[in-house]
């Protein structure tokens, strides 16, 4: 299934950004730059690439570039006994920082082979657990906000320094993924379609408002997009909403009808219809099968 390319916010004069999450809101995506997160409130799991792992205040996770991942709070995941939808706590602080900061011969350099390899294995993504990482890295955060230029950098360097040491860690996904997976134009008009539909999947999705988006007539935009992608712009769309249940049937509480609605469905009937054509079973059986 397609995944959000995110642009990240940078101001002009840096490609290395600390960038405070209030909430996990975005869907599932992957961006050029890679991702330093220390979670700060709330639970929920976070999925990068394969694997899935549980989150908490004080988690420290190091997701490399490209690499497709998405938080879910346990509020999203969950429902109280009344039925009531859980408050949503989460927050998040991220240093996001681009390749172009390093060598191009990165790994061939003895000075920054510790980066190299440590780089190298966020592809999977990294979880670490040294007690005192997290406030060390806290630390290190409000000196990288006081700083700019070279010394935002450097401060950079001794965060990747300070998990390089780290003894207690763990590799997130059993699939490394790399720069590879980079749609190089940001711009495309299929981007620019793929990007509207992850923004408002859970929305009425409109041709009209997508055409409107992307600044192209709706026939040709249509005809564009099936033959670059070889499905139609709502194929793509359903595809995009079952993707999202099937996180929900697999981590949440919620009920089939709370999960269809969860993701952009208003009947149930053409939920259980578009998953069972993508996915060869209905919901239910989905959920037997991977709880057995």
């Amino acid at each position: 299934m397609s995944i959000l390319e995110y642009k990240i916010p940078h101001h002009l004069e840096t490609l290395c950004s600390h960038i405070a999450y209030p909430q996990f809101v975005l869907p599932l995506h992957k961006h050029v730059e890679y991702e330093l997160m220390l979670f700060t409130k709330g639970t929920g799991k976070q999925f990068v690439g394969e694997g899935v792992s549980d989150f908490q205040p004080g988690d420290v996770a190091l997701i490399g570039s490209n690499v497709p991942h998405l938080h879910l709070s346990n509020a999203q995941l969950q429902l109280k006994d009344d039925h009531q939808e859980v408050e949503d706590d989460s927050e998040g602080q991220a240093i996001q920082f681009r390749p172009e900061l390093f060598p191009v011969n990165l790994k061939d350099l003895p000075d920054y082979q510790h980066v190299s390899d440590l780089l190298s294995k966020s592809q999977y993504g990294i979880r670490f657990y040294d007690d005192g990482l997290y406030s060390d890295l806290r630390g290190l955060m409000e000196e990288f906000d006081k700083s700019s230029f070279t010394f935002r950098i450097i401060c950079l360097l001794k965060m990747l320094e300070r998990l390089y040491s780290c003894k207690n860690y763990k590799l997130l996904s059993e699939t490394p993924y790399n720069m590879a997976n980079h749609q190089k134009s940001d711009g495309e008009p299929i981007n620019k379609v793929y990007t509207y539909l992850y923004n408002h999947f859970k929305e009425d999705v409109k041709l009209e408002d997508i055409a409107n988006y992307v600044g192209q007539n709706q026939t040709a935009l249509c005809r564009y997009f099936k033959q670059r992608s070889r499905k139609s712009i709502f194929q793509s769309l359903a595809e995009i909403r079952i993707g999202h249940s099937v996180k929900l049937l697999a981590y949440s509480n919620l009920s089939i009808s709370q999960v269809a609605f969860e993701s952009g469905y208003n009947t149930m009937s053409h939920f259980i219809t578009q998953f069972k054509s993508i996915m060869g079973r209905t919901p239910s059986e989905y959920r037997e099968q991977i709880h057995k």
